[in-house]
């Protein structure tokens, strides 16, 4: 409809989607609200107030708020005529009001709170940024050149080929193939592999690979010597971490040798805190409901995070997750678990007391 020149628009009709959010937040507030001696009187009328709508009058079928299975009754709300919808929405709106009035103090000091952890963010992304714009020339952001990479991939995948024909060649032997042609095949296979492993341990030595994967190294070199089956196992392992360690050294960005691979985690999981912290303040502004008696919380989270995430990533073995192995993975997949842990800091906590009750049991009654 086209209204001409001078003609005051129509009053807002609210459909029962707007109608419901706005009873959600009401409800939200009145839970959240410490029924305090400021304001008891106060709330104890709006709570008057909201029941007298839900609830049908003497010689009214219908509630002016019609409600279902304790929510907002859409049918039964655009089935009301348009100016009862809009004097109903006038009390609800006003009643909203009031409840953010007596909560403005602690959404002022929410405001406050999302502004100082907002400032605190950019500062942390800034100083990080700042940190690693000259990371490709340092020596702690030296990236491994990729002809070393290329060659080192090289040799592993050949060794891994010569590996998988000699388990079929001795597969054929216990099936009942002829021996003597085997045996001198399984031994060329054996010789090859050995002088092959020889020449990649000497290009792996040139590289700054972490403990897990030396371990490896050492267990493989001594079942080849031996000629013990368990070499299969062992060197997918070894493959695994490898292929993982090699990606993370391929960059020049992040921090990849130790110690500054912790100080790298550390860093993601004070920004995802400082994410997670946002978002969460946010949901309650916007819910027009906030406790500052949280503000203490919030500040022991951001000072644990950097803390506690590498720790549970130094004692991960004992947390229970089996989806997630660090030392199997690149940097950029821990740094993105760093974020999450960071994030969700509260649950993170909960992961460290996994690890304390293995070695403190909550005691039996």
């Amino acid at each position: 409809m086209v209204l001409s020149c001078g003609t005051a628009p129509l009053p807002y009709t609210p459909d029962g989607q707007a109608v419901g959010q706005i009873l959600g937040k009401i409800d939200v507030m009145l839970a959240q609200l410490d029924p305090t001696s400021t304001h008891t009187v106060r709330l104890e009328r709006i709570k008057r107030s909201m029941t007298e709508l839900k609830s049908a009058k003497v010689g009214q079928a219908v509630a002016e708020l019609p409600m279902k299975d304790g929510a907002l009754d859409r049918v039964g709300w655009d089935a009301k005529p348009e100016a009862d919808r809009r004097a109903v929405w006038e009390k609800v709106s006003a009643i909203h009001d009031e409840l953010r009035s007596l909560n403005a103090a602690s959404l002022v000091s929410g405001r406050r709170y999302f502004a100082l952890f907002s400032i605190l963010f950019l500062l942390v992304v800034s100083g990080y940024l700042c940190v690693h714009r000259q990371a490709g020339s340092s020596q702690v952001g030296a990236g491994l050149p990729s002809v070393k990479i290329v060659e080192t991939l090289n040799q592993a995948r050949f060794i891994e080929l010569k590996l998988a024909a000699l388990k079929d060649r001795q597969n054929r032997k216990l099936s009942g193939a002829p021996a003597a042609s085997l045996e001198q095949e399984l031994a060329v296979e054996w010789k090859a592999i050995q002088d092959q492993w020889v020449s990649a341990k000497h290009l792996l030595y040139g590289i700054a690979l972490p403990y897990e994967t030396m371990r490896l190294m050492g267990m493989f070199s001594a079942e080849s010597e031996a000629k013990d089956s368990s070499l299969f196992v062992t060197y997918q392992a070894f493959l695994k971490h490898l292929h993982a360690d090699l990606e993370s050294l391929s960059t020049s960005y992040f921090w990849t040798s130790h110690p500054w691979r912790w100080l790298e985690l550390s860093l993601w999981a004070s920004m995802g805190c400082l994410v997670g912290l946002l978002f969460y303040i946010a949901g309650l502004l916007g819910k027009g409901v906030f406790r500052p008696e949280e503000g203490t919380m919030f500040m022991a989270e951001l000072l644990m995070a950097p803390i506690v995430v590498p720790v549970i990533f130094f004692l991960f073995t004992l947390s229970g997750i089996s989806e997630f192995i660090p030392s199997q993975s690149s940097i950029t997949m821990n740094i993105g678990i760093a974020f999450i842990f960071g994030f969700a800091i509260r649950r993170t906590i909960g992961i460290l007391d996994i690890i304390k009750k293995r070695f403190f049991p909550d005691p039996t009654p």
